[in-house]
């Protein structure tokens, strides 16, 4: 029995380390109405949030940036167990507004990516997202 308790616990030690080795960052869990803050070094060049229960009405995204042309947003849609990747829209000032309206009631995940070719003049980025 504590052969099969070090193996298992092993085997979730395992699977943890690849993920933080392939995961820049651990999702943050939002919600509508707040702004989270977050500094996206050369290093670390992705963080997500997940937003469940995302409006089908329309979700407002905006972003206040330290840099223009430095950030982009990677949007998917999940629902039904079934994701769809909705694109990317480039940061291109410091104050930028998206979002959508979506077909079926799901969780919105938004992952903010440092722009290819960004980090060697700007290499440290940071902002403040917000969901309405």
């Amino acid at each position: 029995m504590k052969k099969l308790n070090a193996i298992a616990f092993i085997l979730i030690m395992g699977i943890s380390m690849m993920f933080g080795l392939t995961a820049s960052a651990n999702p943050a869990i939002v919600s509508y109405g707040g702004s989270y803050s977050n500094t996206l070094n050369a290093d670390q060049t992705t963080y997500a949030y997940i937003l469940p229960n995302a409006k089908t009405t329309g979700t407002s995204v905006k972003v206040t940036a330290s840099a223009a042309n430095t950030l982009r947003l990677h949007y998917y849609w999940s629902y039904n167990n079934t994701t769809i990747d909705l694109g990317t829209a480039i940061v291109n000032s410091t104050n930028y507004s998206g979002g959508s309206g979506y077909y079926e009631p799901g969780t919105l995940v938004t992952v903010v990516e440092r722009v290819p070719g960004s980090t060697t003049p700007f290499p440290s980025v940071s902002y403040t997202i917000s969901f309405n």
